[in-house]
């Protein structure tokens, strides 16, 4: 059963997802009538690769956990065992979901390799990948941490934390791809 500072826990959560969801739907918004897109300093993607290893080092520990069926360890709030164990562990009935996490934070690293190492198009074409993936990452923690709170009643510490950092990605790679995005667009008219 779901502790009352676990609940408090994911609900807090599951704000931050659908504030920053919200944030990166209005500077899209803003973006496409050609107006500022607001927050984000252009050395905010820096802390992209810190916060890609931090999720790689979670997704890869819940990865084990779901495949290896172990004890998770959990810490003083939350049930992570009860999360893990249920049939929302897994995509389709087999696919971990911290392997798709694991896929998610190698994908938007690559992006980020790529668009730090490259310049022109490919540059472009990669700060908008980034935004993508964390946008459907967070788009998908909300799925996840609404499923701990209303139907598993249980949350997991480790899943609400690669939330969180999937939420502080997609803010961190918003203004760079919106600003790649309004850049092109204006180029091609």
């Amino acid at each position: 059963m779901i502790s009352f500072e676990g609940f408090g826990v994911g609900l807090v959560v599951l704000v931050v997802l659908i504030a920053s969801f919200g944030y990166a739907l209005v500077a899209t918004i803003l973006a496409s009538f050609g107006r500022a897109v607001p927050w984000g300093p252009p050395w905010s993607t820096s802390l992209v690769p810190v916060l890609c290893l931090l999720g790689l080092g979670i997704a890869g520990y819940l990865t084990f956990v779901e495949t290896r069926q172990v004890v998770a360890i959990c810490g003083p709030v939350g049930d992570c065992n009860t999360v893990q164990s249920s049939p929302y562990a897994k995509l389709f009935g087999f696919l971990p979901v911290g392997l798709l996490g694991l896929i998610g934070y190698l994908a938007i690293l690559a992006a980020w390799a790529i668009g730090r190492f490259s310049k022109g198009r490919l540059s472009d074409l990669a700060a908008v990948a980034m935004f993508a993936f964390a946008f459907f990452g967070v788009l998908f923690s909300i799925y996840l941490t609404y499923l701990e709170l209303a139907i598993i009643r249980a949350i997991c510490i480790w899943c609400l934390t690669s939330a969180v950092i999937m939420a502080v990605l997609l803010l961190l790679t918003t203004r760079s791809a919106l600003v790649r995005l309004v850049f092109e667009d204006a180029g091609a008219s």
